[in-house]
C-alpha cells in the first residue's frame, strides 16, 4: 500500500505543478495583453477573449470526449491543423479595430511565429496557396486579398483586414505594418472607456458608446447591449399590439424613428420608399410577424431574345415563387398606404384600421386597434422554422439557432439596454465547437 500512496501523492504533486503553471502562464499571457495597442483614430473595436474561450472549450471537450473527440468523422476529409497550429503568436486578447464608428471593415495586427506554418495552416482552410497567388508590394511585403477578406504580410509580421469593402486594401495595411505606432492608444483602456467596463468572451464597442458583449456558454450565447441615438426617442410608456398567436418570428419597436427614418434617405430611395411620407406619417410604432406557412406569389421574370428578325425582343414571363407569410403592422396615417410600393422584396397587401395599417404577404391583415401595457420598447422572439431558416439562410449560422429572444428596456430616450440569448441544438456542447465545428 505505500507505493500506492506515494504515487497518489506523486501525481497530486504533478498536477498542482501543471496547474501552477497554466495559471502563470496564463497570467503572463494576460499581461502582455495589457500591453497592445490600437490607432488613435479608432471608432469602433472588437475584443475577443481568445484564451478565455479556449479555457472553456478545453473544460467542455474533458466533460464531452466522444464529441471533441470520438464524434463521427468524414473518413474523406482531409485533417487540418489545429487553432495552435496558426503559426501566428496570438494574444490572450484580439483586438480589431476600425477607423468609422459605423464601419463593418475591421483591421487588425499580428506577429507571425512561424511563416510557413501560417502558409500551411491558410492553404489547409483556405484552400490558398499564399506563395502562388500573393503579390509582391513595395516594402518586402505579400499581398493577398479575395472579396472582402485581404492580408498584407512578411516573414515578421501580418495585417488583416475583413469587412464588406471588396477594394484593393494594400495601402491601409501596408500603412499599419509601417507605423511605429507612436501615436497608438491602449486598446483595454480604449475599450474600458466606451463600455462601461463590460467584460464577455466577445465584446464590440464605439466611441458612442454602444456596446454588445457575446457570451459563448454550454448550448446557448448570451447576448448584453447598449444602444444610443440622437435619431429616435424611445416611448416613456411602452405599449404593444396583441401578438399573432401562430408567428415563428415576432418583434415590435416603441419608438419615434422620425430623424432616424430622415438618416435613410438613400437607402429608402433605392427601395422606392418615399422618405418624406413615412417621416410625415408613421406613428412611432411598429411590429413584424412571420407565420410558419409560406404563400405563393407570382414575380415577372425579364428575359431576352432573338425574333424572327434578328431583333432582341423583351420577354416579360410569369413565375410562381414561394414567399414568407409576412404581417407588419404600423402605427401610421392611412394617407401612408398610399404612398408605399406595392412591392418592397414581395408584394404586400395593404388594409388599415383606425391608426393602425397592416401590409402582409397572405390573404390577412389585421384587425387589432388596441394597445396593451409592455415592459419592453423592443422585443425579438423566434423559434426555428424551416420558412424562416430557407429564406434567410443568407445569414451565417442562422439554421444552427434553434430559439432567440432579445428584449430592450428604455434607459432614457435615447439609450436602450439589450438582453437576450440564442439557442443552440445539445444543450450540454459549448457553443463555439457548435457554430465553428462542420
Amino acid at each position: 500500500m505505500k507505493w500506492l500512496k506515494k504515487t497518489f501523492i506523486i501525481l497530486t504533486g504533478l498536477i498542482a505543478v501543471l496547474a501552477i503553471s497554466l495559471f502563470i502562464y496564463k497570467e503572463i499571457r494576460a499581461s502582455k495583453a495589457k500591453d497592445l495597442m490600437i490607432p488613435s483614430n479608432t471608432q469602433a473595436l472588437i475584443q475577443l477573449n481568445v484564451d478565455g474561450l479556449v479555457s472553456e472549450l478545453m473544460g467542455n471537450a474533458i466533460s464531452n470526449p466522444n464529441t471533441y473527440f470520438f464524434g463521427k468523422r468524414d473518413s474523406t476529409r482531409v485533417k487540418k491543423p489545429k487553432l495552435w497550429e496558426t503559426g501566428l503568436a496570438i494574444p490572450s486578447t484580439l483586438f480589431l479595430f476600425s477607423d468609422k464608428k459605423e464601419s463593418d471593415q475591421y483591421y487588425t495586427v499580428q506577429r507571425i511565429s512561424d511563416i510557413n506554418r501560417f502558409k500551411r495552416f491558410f492553404k489547409s482552410n483556405m484552400r490558398i496557396d499564399l506563395d502562388s497567388v500573393s503579390t509582391a508590394v513595395e516594402g518586402g511585403f505579400s499581398y493577398f486579398q479575395k472579396k472582402n477578406l485581404a492580408l498584407l504580410l512578411n516573414d515578421e509580421r501580418i495585417a488583416f483586414s475583413i469587412g464588406r469593402d471588396s477594394t484593393d486594401q494594400s495601402p491601409k495595411l501596408r500603412a499599419l505594418l509601417q507605423d511605429n505606432q507612436s501615436t497608438w492608444v491602449n486598446a483595454l483602456n480604449w475599450s474600458k472607456q466606451h463600455t462601461e467596463d463590460r467584460k464577455g468572451d466577445i465584446l464590440w464597442s464605439n466611441v458612442d458608446k454602444n456596446w454588445f458583449t457575446f457570451d459563448f456558454l454550454n448550448g446557448s450565447v448570451h447576448v448584453d447591449g447598449l444602444l444610443k441615438s440622437g435619431k429616435w426617442r424611445l416611448s416613456d410608456a411602452p405599449k404593444q399590439l396583441k401578438p399573432i398567436p401562430n408567428a415563428v418570428l415576432s418583434a415590435y419597436l416603441d419608438a419615434d424613428l422620425s430623424e432616424w427614418i430622415k438618416a435613410q434617405d438613400s437607402l429608402l430611395h433605392r427601395l422606392n420608399v418615399p422618405v418624406d411620407s413615412i417621416y410625415q406619417y408613421y406613428g412611432g410604432y411598429a411590429d413584424l410577424h412571420w407565420l410558419a406557412q409560406d404563400v405563393k406569389q407570382e414575380e415577372s421574370i425579364v428575359s431576352y431574345e432573338y425574333d424572327d428578325n434578328f431583333e432582341m425582343k423583351e420577354v416579360v414571363q410569369l413565375q410562381e415563387i414561394d414567399a414568407p407569410n409576412l404581417l407588419l403592422r404600423l402605427k401610421a396615417s392611412p394617407h401612408l398606404l398610399g404612398y408605399l410600393p406595392e412591392k418592397l422584396f414581395y408584394k404586400f397587401n395593404k388594409s388599415n384600421q383606425a391608426d393602425l395599417i397592416s401590409l402582409f404577404t397572405g390573404k390577412e391583415g389585421s384587425t387589432d386597434t388596441i394597445f396593451d401595457k409592455a415592459k419592453l420598447v423592443f422585443n425579438l422572439n423566434y423559434s426555428k422554422s424551416p420558412s424562416v431558416t430557407r429564406h434567410l439562410s443568407w445569414l451565417p449560422f442562422f439554421d444552427r439557432w434553434q430559439k432567440i429572444k432579445l428584449e430592450g428596456r428604455a434607459r432614457d430616450q435615447r439609450s436602450m439596454q439589450l438582453h437576450g440569448y440564442l439557442i443552440l441544438p445539445k444543450e450540454k456542447i459549448h457553443a463555439l465547437f457548435q457554430l465553428l465545428n462542420d
